[in-house]
């Protein structure tokens, strides 16, 4: 073990027990400004093997930080390079993983209600509502709950829209490109079932000329559908920072 890792060990250690101290004279807010009940974040720093993840991340960061810029935290001394690393209020900031990780948990039991496309399964959907139009058009209701005719934006087509509930964080993170049938073969474009497409990408393979007669469906894929993704761009999944070609 070098002198990184021992300050990156050593620091996980003291960062955990420091940020502990302070989340219980504080409090925790999830993504809608709601207090985290304190009953849940005393389960989570309880629990031995959320401590153990918890410290495992703090390790990484410090490491990955000190291996990268360790005059940030060399011991400085009048007259003297000893080069040992210490403690600093710098160093704290990698405290705020552990708010990051109860956060995280706590996001994973709240659920949300969403309208999906019930072919391609995206939520870049419309439906049908009544509105007042002479009231500025003010929503009073959907047409029906549920189930219902609508229009999916992604594969621009008329589609039933279904509603599901999803946890909060839940978000489409890429798409895919599959036979329109029962067999779900994906798309010789693709460079394998690990691999994530923006829109465009998808788009693209299915308009390609050389498709002859057979047909493909557009795959919204949500976070946690693909283990270990291999992101084939970068950014927005219909508004990409790069394209990264397949």
């Amino acid at each position: 073990m070098n002198k990184f890792e021992k300050f990156a060990l050593a620091m996980s250690v003291l960062l955990f027990e420091l940020r502990i101290e302070d989340i219980n004279n504080s409090v925790l807010f999830d993504d809608d400004g709601e207090q985290i009940p304190v009953d849940f974040i005393d389960a989570v720093l309880d629990d031995p093997e959320h401590q153990k993840a918890i410290k495992e991340r703090l390790r990484l960061s410090v490491l990955e930080d000190v291996t990268r810029f360790p005059m940030k935290y060399v011991e400085k001394r009048t007259g003297t390079d000893t080069r040992e690393y210490v403690y600093s209020t710098d160093v704290y900031d990698h405290a705020y993983l552990v708010d990051n990780y109860i956060e995280a948990l706590y996001a994973d039991t709240q659920k949300k209600t969403v309208y999906i496309c019930s072919h391609c399964n995206s939520d870049n959907v419309q439906v049908q509502a009544w509105v007042r139009p002479n009231q500025g058009m003010q929503y009073v209701d959907e047409v029906a709950e549920g189930d219902v005719m609508g229009w999916c934006d992604d594969e621009n087509l008329s589609s039933v829209i279904d509603t599901a509930e999803v946890k909060r964080r839940h978000k489409v993170v890429g798409f895919q490109v599959e036979s329109d049938d029962d067999k779900h073969e994906i798309h010789p474009h693709m460079d394998g079932s690990f691999c994530l497409y923006s829109l465009e990408q998808a788009r693209a393979m299915m308009d390609d000329d050389n498709n002859g007669d057979e047909q493909w469906k557009l795959l919204a894929i949500w976070d946690g559908d693909v283990e270990d993704p291999t992101m084939m761009f970068e950014g927005d999944p219909r508004n990409p920072d790069e394209m990264i070609l397949p």
